[in-house]
């Protein structure tokens, strides 16, 4: 006879699922398997906008709240080799479900799953729901891959268009200086977070900083970033597919219809949807540097490259425009705070930033000159907008472009508008409800009634009449760098590291950092002023 063996024990069912799901290629690698980097990156994509969110809600989609984690569910997974948190304080922010009413044991799975149940904990404000988040559980290079995703974005179209406004030479000094400051105050936030570690995001410290006051001034901050990003994504979309159709009103419609429906579904499917947007950020950059090498002549090409100004701005005013658009590229700071608690290891908070921040800015530092020496003197706004406008750019490279910019807007506007909807929502008090499973267990339900569905036409109207107001890429740019990057990746966190670290600001580096904080308050001023005023042609 077949069968099992007397002697032989019984397996329990979670652990046959364990040693089964051990056997998928996806969870090869251990704690950087596929399937930890896919958790990872889903939980990073929720953190986006997650400031804004305060009393009267939860932005995270169906999350089941449990009970608190005996141990044994705590350090179930594998340690990463070489890595010690000797420098933080001892602080247990393992995968976990959370709930401050409840004392009940959980169980949890030794591995991540691919698509986790997510709640949210803010320990600064009394709420009338308490959540924790699963949090954590990253390891260097899965918080490396998160920090660059937030980091790369549309603004680096725009930097051929600033260095021909500033020249090479303080094309090159602003792009520098940017990424080394920003660098360096994105790991002032994460020291914050070490000396304070009941704070958790970037509102905490605000609100830490000055009150609850003062976080809704910084959650103001927050919004205008969010909704002009949304601005720049629906401009360039009309822009580049203005070549095929020219009705850029009805192409800003399509867009803005489609973005209605995308924000129905919930959170879970809109971060994976995200992942398309890095899959058509890489592909335009492949498509940038293609182009530029099967091009032979010039405009356009690499191989015989346009003429460029000269090293100096060829207006000084011109320089004041580029301010913002060579800091846009590294306001990913509102999400850094998120990153860092989310760490196994927060000591390797510093290192990680500094890969992060060298990779985005090689890369940045690349595409800006690569077009700037493909179009010269007359790069657009967008470099994207000066390849599908060249008559020597191959109808495929065309084709190709057009595609990626349609998903681009696509996959990455429904996360980016969630926070700003949620938050309005939670303000009008037409957000989700909360549905009791048992005495210990509530599920967090969408709904959506006639009041919600129009609130959400309304913003939706609100966001494509603003579309159509403003129609300047590379100036929308150069605002959101200049009034919203300015202040909060470098003049707040300057602020917040003065104050709340005071005991490890000397006298000369406070001198250094208030220097910096009115360096920072001027430019600010100084872009704002010139992306309102200015017209370049």
């Amino acid at each position: 006879m077949t069968g099992r063996s007397q002697n032989q024990p019984i397996l329990p069912t979670n652990t046959t699922r364990r040693d089964s799901r051990r056997q998928s290629f996806l969870d090869y690698g251990g704690v950087n398997s596929l399937n930890n980097f896919a958790s990872s990156y889903s939980r990073a994509q929720q953190y986006l906008g997650s400031s804004l969110i305060e009393q009267g809600g939860n932005y995270m989609d169906q999350a089941l709240i449990s009970s608190s984690p005996s141990e044994n569910s705590v350090n179930t997974q594998e340690n990463e080799p070489g890595e010690f948190s000797e420098n933080y304080p001892t602080i247990n922010f393992r995968p976990t479900f959370v709930s401050s009413d409840t004392e009940e044991s959980s169980n949890n799975n030794e591995t991540t799953s691919l698509l986790p149940v997510i709640s949210r904990t803010s320990t600064s404000t009394a709420r009338k729901h308490s959540f924790s988040i699963i949090t954590g559980n990253s390891t260097s290079p899965q918080t490396i891959f998160n920090s660059i995703n937030t980091l790369v974005g549309i603004g680096m179209l725009s930097l051929s268009y600033g260095f021909r406004l500033s020249g090479w030479i303080y094309g090159s000094i602003l792009l520098i200086v940017s990424a080394t400051l920003t660098s360096i105050t994105a790991k002032y936030l994460g020291r914050i977070l070490r000396n304070r570690p009941h704070l958790m995001t970037y509102a905490d410290i605000s609100r830490e900083f000055g009150g609850t006051k003062f976080s809704y001034f910084v959650t103001f901050f927050f919004i205008i970033d969010l909704f002009g990003a949304s601005l720049t994504l629906i401009i360039l979309f009309a822009d580049c597919f203005s070549m095929i159709w020219s009705n850029v009103v009805g192409l800003k419609i399509i867009l803005v219809t489609i973005l209605f429906f995308l924000s129905l579904l919930p959170l879970n499917l809109l971060s994976f949807l995200s992942l398309f947007g890095i899959l058509a950020t890489v592909g335009i950059i492949v498509i940038i540097f293609i182009c530029g090498f099967i091009i032979p002549t010039s405009p356009g090409s690499l191989l015989s490259p346009s003429p460029t100004t000269t090293l100096l701005p060829p207006h000084p005013i011109h320089l004041l425009l580029s301010l913002g658009i060579m800091m846009a590229p590294f306001g990913g700071h509102p999400i850094f705070p998120e990153i860092a608690r989310d760490m196994r290891h927060p000591s390797k908070y510093p290192h990680t930033t500094n890969i992060s921040f060298l990779i985005t800015f090689i890369l940045d530092y690349t595409i800006a000159i690569v077009g700037y020496l493909m179009y010269g003197s007359s790069v657009d706004d967008s470099i994207i907008k000066s390849i599908l406008n060249n008559p020597r750019s191959p109808r495929s490279i065309n084709a190709m472009l057009c595609l990626l910019m349609g998903v681009l807007p696509v996959s990455k506007l429904p996360l980016i508008t969630k926070p700003i909807i949620t938050s309005y929502e939670n303000i009008m008090g037409i957000t989700e409800k909360y549905v009791s499973l048992d005495q210990k267990r509530t599920m967090v339900v969408d709904t959506y009634g006639m009041g919600r569905i129009l609130a959400r036409v309304g913003f939706m109207g609100f966001l494509l009449v603003s579309s159509l107001v403003f129609t300047s890429f590379g100036k929308m740019i150069a605002f959101l760098g200049s009034a919203i990057c300015y202040t909060v990746c470098l003049t707040l966190p300057l602020l917040f590291y003065l104050r709340l670290n005071k005991d490890e600001v000397g006298e000369v580096k406070g001198w250094v950092i208030r220097v910096g904080i009115v360096c920072s308050i001027i430019c600010a001023v100084l872009g704002s002023f010139a992306s309102i005023t200015l017209n370049v042609d």
